[in-house]
């Protein structure tokens, strides 16, 4: 039986935290929810993920605090950035990063997630 891949979801409102979590349980992924930065970088020392889904502005550690001790960590970690806002995006990464402009719809979250894990 394959393993199912695990999603790492950061984002400090639960309501988004659950729609994406739903979303990405309802493809077969495994999913663990996380509200700030610090809080995930303890869950992917437990439980490392195949991918970090994260948003940007988060009280505590925020997403690019975040992305910079992943990546210190795992260089080539998966990951995409969710935001609302125009500004402080990280540089996407071909295959490594990429960033989705909230708000979007559920289908494109998942059809970047499959892509990313795929490539």
């Amino acid at each position: 039986m394959d393993r199912q891949p695990h999603i790492l979801v950061v984002d400090d409102e639960d309501l988004v935290a659950f729609a994406l979590s739903l979303a990405l349980q309802d493809e077969g992924f495994r999913v663990t929810v996380c509200h700030d930065g610090r809080e995930a970088l303890i869950a992917e020392c437990e439980d490392r993920s195949d991918l970090l889904l994260t948003d940007l502005r988060m009280p505590g550690m925020g997403g690019l605090e975040l992305i910079r001790e992943v990546r210190q960590r795992r260089p080539h970690a998966r990951i995409i950035v969710m935001s609302g806002y125009s500004e402080g995006y990280p540089p996407e990464e071909g295959g490594r990063l990429t960033v989705l402009r909230k708000p979007f719809p559920m289908h494109t979250l998942v059809t970047t997630v499959k892509g990313m894990l795929d490539g």
